[in-house]
């Protein structure tokens, strides 16, 4: 019985850990993005921003659980704390089963770049 403890509780801390990375990361984002709309030309449109703070939210969990597919392995055998960096890797292969089954509902990984509001002026509608 404390072995199932002990193997969701390293499963529960796996996804806790795919989760607090791609926020820490959206975070870091959020400030570059910030950034670059703030010293782009033009108006600042608060629906777009939302827009893009949104896409860069669901981008960065999805590509932290795909990094995380082959970066637990690694970490798993480089620190030989087998149970944790195993369970890391088993909830990166699910979260990414998940992203991936999404992705393909939604039509695939198209119109996923983001783009300043002089590029957007320059190209017109890229939508």
């Amino acid at each position: 019985m404390d072995m199932i403890h002990e193997i969701f509780s390293a499963l529960i801390a796996g996804f806790a850990g795919i989760f607090f990375v791609s926020f820490i990361i959206w975070m870091v984002g959020l400030i570059i993005l910030l950034f670059r709309e703030m010293f782009s030309p033009g108006e600042l449109v608060i629906r777009e921003y939302m827009g893009k703070v949104w896409k860069m939210l669901l981008s960065c969990f999805e590509w932290v659980a795909y990094a995380a597919v082959f970066i637990g392995p690694v970490l798993m055998f480089w620190t030989k704390n087998y149970m944790d960096y195993l369970m890391v890797t088993l909830a990166a292969v699910l979260l990414s089963a998940v992203y991936l089954s999404i992705r393909k509902r939604t039509g695939g990984f198209a119109k996923g770049r983001l783009r300043m509001r002089k590029e957007k002026e320059h190209h017109g509608d890229w939508r």
